[in-house]
């Protein structure tokens, strides 16, 4: 069954996830929508983000902050800082991992520049 609500627009994006003790990992954003957004990093990023591959610590999902930049169609950069609870965290080969982040809140205006972002990206597709 699909639980997704949101239609997912694929992207190449580089952004910093920042973990809870301040360390800063450099991933690939790959997919956005509105509720929120998958990166694809390798094994040793995904340890440092989920240890082993766990997105629960606690009894609650791990926490992180997603910076990404965004291009619109005149080519100006939308900065979007969102904090993101890890839903899933998945081996995709030897080295590969994808991590599926759902966001929990977006500072400022970064909502709307989502949006945006995804409206035109479906109009041009």
């Amino acid at each position: 069954m699909e639980r997704r609500f949101y239609q997912r627009i694929p992207v190449q994006i580089s952004a910093m996830v920042t973990i809870g003790d301040g360390v800063c990992i450099k991933v690939v954003v790959i997919d956005v929508s509105k509720g929120g957004l998958s990166v694809a990093c390798n094994i040793r990023q995904r340890n440092m983000i989920t240890p082993g591959g766990s997105f629960v610590r606690d009894g609650r999902p791990v926490s992180v902050f997603v910076e990404l930049n965004l291009s619109n169609d005149d080519e100006s950069l939308s900065k979007i800082v969102a904090r993101c609870h890890v839903v899933f965290s998945r081996r995709m080969s030897s080295d590969q991992c994808k991590i599926g982040l759902r966001y929990a809140d977006i500072e400022n205006n970064g909502h709307e520049q989502l949006v945006r972002f995804i409206t035109e990206s479906l109009v041009t597709s």
